[in-house]
């Protein structure tokens, strides 16, 4: 069968010869098996985390998607830049037993191992693609039909594609459509909602065109610094001043510009992207950004869940390497069979098993921006070698490979575990201990935030939710209270679970969970005769308003009968 036979369009052959002479390239054969590859769960795990906040506004547009496609046999997926299925949403009942397989997140729909097919075609060839039926390479995938849309970063680097699968028999036309206009609104969001937005930059050709999804966006700081802009205004770029144009527009107000009109307006008070520094760290920020900028490795400690990942996006965002990637890799959750492979890279034919096209590893993947190790404890001491020669000769070998490839990336290292202590049991290397740690940042556990500090803390939290809640004072009561062994972590979690509950109202005590109660998780509280708490002399009113009985204030504090009592003996021993 040639391509020409199986096209419905005659402008897809093109595109259809490159890609099915890729797929022979890889040595694929038309009538061989589909095996997608499958990650380990841990390693979706931690894909799915790297593309939170874009999934998370996929998940916002899930009703556009259900409307579009109301009572179709279909199902949208998203793929990262690798091919890698990481959500998917729509009809359970579509396909056979082994598509359903084949479509699940986890599964590798490259072209290296799939063939023609929209996911891995659209990847390759960065654009819109559909692939119908018999348009697949391999013959066992001809029953379905897909249309996918590529989807780009604000800085428009390739972050992945959306796709919308179908019996082959059951494909419309209209489906390419869904994808573009699901890609195009994740893509804007993306760019509204960046950090650091200060000003809203929407172009069009008219003002019927303003803020649709197809509109150019572009996010600014508030000095007029470009942060970031969707496909459509990248192509505006070249002929903007946009300092000029701060200085001439008027928020709110219609200005011709070009061949088209601008409208300026400023972001309202955002949710920020990602979880804040623990208000306890913001002193050694500015001391980091000094460091980084000279690119001097740094040591994140602390206990699990102190925020540690989170601060190393904020310095991110802030460091003269914000326009470079943060690769951010748990070293605890790396096979240890693949470790080297995953962290260094390697070429074709490395070693069995391995991509035909080699990996550049993630050392490589972070130049010209930070290497995020977390856990770096929990690195094999045969790694820890490796990464020493990397930090001290600036390079770093593949597997298979003799040469040493230069790398210029910004060391940022964490560990909830005592390297000091390591490095004296011979658990980790004394000579990596002191070329990672220039400049080391610890970060304290929750239960030693002072009172201001953890009030802030509560309320840049409930700032990232999106339901709109407040706390009551009784509530705060309750959570200033308890000492919080999973640290933020834990905080953010209680308070997702409460704003749900409350159902976009006031947070009181009934809608917090049940916080365990581990020995010595209850703060002491102080004298009765100087009730400096808060919660000490809310606990005491309410107790004499209960007329002294324990069972119906603790009900009315959202508190267990235990910890209540535990407070009360507090307050009589001292």
């Amino acid at each position: 069968m040639t391509i020409s036979t199986v096209l419905t369009q005659p402008q897809d052959l093109a595109l259809l010869e490159r890609s099915w002479q890729r797929s022979r390239d890889y040595g694929l054969l038309r009538a061989g098996r589909t095996d997608p590859r499958n990650l380990a769960p841990s390693a979706l795990h931690q894909k799915q985390q790297q593309h939170e906040l874009l999934l998370r506004y996929l998940r916002h547009s899930l009703p556009l998607f259900e409307q579009l496609q109301q009572g179709r046999h279909c199902r949208l997926i998203f793929s990262d830049a690798e091919g890698t299925i990481l959500f998917t949403s729509g009809d359970p009942h579509f396909g056979s037993k082994a598509q359903k397989m084949a479509l699940a997140s986890g599964a590798s729909w490259h072209e290296q191992s799939m063939g023609t097919n929209a996911i891995g075609t659209a990847l390759s060839e960065q654009k819109e693609v559909c692939i119908l039926g018999s348009q697949h390479f391999l013959a066992a995938n001809q029953g379905i039909s897909c249309s996918a849309s590529p989807v780009l970063s604000p800085s428009g680097e390739l972050l992945g594609v959306i796709d919308i699968s179908s019996e082959a028999g059951e494909h419309c036309q209209d489906m390419l459509l869904t994808a573009r206009l699901l890609a195009l609104s994740v893509e804007n969001a993306l760019v509204m909602n960046h950090s650091d937005t200060h000003w809203i930059l929407s172009l069009a050709p008219d003002a019927g065109s303003l803020q649709q999804p197809w509109s150019g966006i572009i996010a600014l700081r508030e000095d007029g610094r470009l942060l970031g802009a969707n496909r459509s205004a990248r192509h505006w770029l070249p002929e903007l001043d946009i300092p000029a144009m701060l200085s001439d527009l008027r928020q709110g107000e219609l200005t011709p510009v070009g061949s088209g009109l601008a409208l300026l307006s400023r972001q309202p008070g955002r949710r920020p992207a990602s979880r804040p520094a623990p208000a306890a760290s913001s002193g050694l920020e500015a001391t980091a950004l000094k460091l980084m900028a000279r690119s001097i490795p740094l040591l994140i400690q602390g206990e699990t869940g102190t925020g540690k990942d989170h601060l190393v996006r904020r310095l991110h965002r802030q460091s003269d390497r914000a326009r470079g990637p943060l690769v951010a890799v748990n070293c605890g959750a790396l096979p240890a069979e693949l470790l080297e492979a995953e962290l260094f890279g390697y070429l074709p034919g490395a070693f069995t098993g391995g991509s035909r096209q080699g990996r550049p590893g993630y050392v490589r993947a972070a130049q010209g921006g930070i290497l995020f190790l977390d856990e770096i404890g929990e690195l094999p001491l045969a790694a820890q070698t490796r990464l020493l020669r990397v930090l001290q000769e600036k390079a770093v070998t593949p597997l298979g490979s003799h040469a040493p490839e230069p790398v210029d990336f910004q060391l940022v290292a964490a560990s909830h575990r005592d390297l000091a202590a390591m490095v004296t049991e011979g658990g980790f290397r004394q000579d990596l201990y002191f070329r990672m740690n220039g400049f080391s940042l610890r970060l304290p556990p929750l239960r030693d935030y002072k009172h201001d500090d953890f009030v802030r803390l509560v309320q840049q939290l409930l700032a990232e939710l999106e339901e709109e809640v407040t706390l009551d004072e009784a509530a705060l009561a309750r959570l200033g209270d308890y000492n919080w062994p999973g640290n933020v972590r834990q905080l953010k979690q209680v308070l997702e679970v409460a704003a749900v509950l409350a159902d976009g109202g006031r947070i009181t005590p009934a809608q917090l969970p049940e916080l365990p109660d581990f020995e010595g998780n209850t703060k002491a509280g102080p004298a009765r005769g100087d009730l400096k708490s808060h919660a000490d002399r809310l606990i005491v009113q309410t107790l004499d308003e209960c007329g002294g009985n324990v069972s119906a204030a603790a009900r009315r504090l959202g508190l267990s009968r235990t910890t209540l009592y535990a407070r009360l003996k507090a307050l009589k021993d001292d």
